[in-house]
């Protein structure tokens, strides 16, 4: 089926936008490093700050059109709801770190295959959610009153425990942000294994299939020469 006018500038936009805001979210994500962990001058972190600003406004144009181009919006805001979030909530700053996961998971359309986006998935969106959601909660816990992730190196090994849902229970956070920022990697990391469990699975389906039918062909061609053996030897 053909796709739509609509259909097809959303495609447009999102085929022209996908490495752009990739490389705008690397480079928020280091400024957003640099302001957690850096301990910037006051000069300097408000430059950082206004850099960061305008990089956020640009995702949020971007939020806006690809909005406006969906023909099924209700749809499109189910489907992009963790990224309405993280621009609904901009004072909370960690939540804006999902945003640049959401702009890096992106790149997986450049894997033309199903085992590229798996490799992609694995080694390039997995540990970058796991250092953005330590950084974003070391963000938002290493000052709070009460707070036992006042580590950065802390931080990484909740990420860990957590996206594992294994749950040990030494480190975990206290603040509102950073128990929100624990929910959003509890989901995430059941959407991975579904994600990956459901990916791999359909690759062997398709090698199964494919090796089907080659032998299909493989035993037509038998049948059909052996037809043909057997019809000359009628005439002979």
């Amino acid at each position: 089926m053909p796709e739509t006018k609509t259909e097809h500038a959303v495609h447009t936009w999102e085929r022209w936008s996908t490495l752009p805001l990739a490389i705008l979210a690397l480079l928020y994500l280091g400024l957003y490093s640099v302001e957690v962990l850096g301990h910037l001058p006051p000069i300097l972190f408000l430059d950082f700050v206004v850099v960061s600003d305008i990089i956020w406004g640009i995702f949020v144009i971007d939020f806006v059109a690809r909005f406006i181009l969906s023909h099924e919006k209700v749809r499109f805001l189910k489907t992009n709801a963790i990224e309405l979030v993280s621009l609904l909530l901009p004072f909370f700053r960690a939540f804006r770190m999902f945003r640049v996961v959401i702009a890096l998971g992106f790149l997986s359309r450049v894997g033309r295959t199903l085992s590229a986006r798996i490799n992609i998935y694995v080694g390039l969106i997995l540990p970058l959610l796991i250092y953005v959601c330590a950084l974003g909660v070391y963000d938002a816990e290493h000052k709070a009153p009460g707070a036992n992730i006042t580590q950065f190196g802390d931080a990484i090994w909740w990420a860990f425990v957590t996206i594992g849902t294994i749950g040990y229970g030494d480190y975990y956070p206290v603040t509102f942000e950073g128990r929100a920022i624990a929910v959003l990697l509890m989901i995430a990391g059941l959407a991975f294994v579904s994600v990956i469990t459901v990916s791999v699975a359909t690759m062997f389906l398709n090698r199964l299939e494919y090796d089907l039918t080659k032998k299909k062909e493989a035993t037509s061609k038998v049948a059909f020469r052996i037809k043909n053996i057997a019809w000359r030897g009628l005439f002979l």
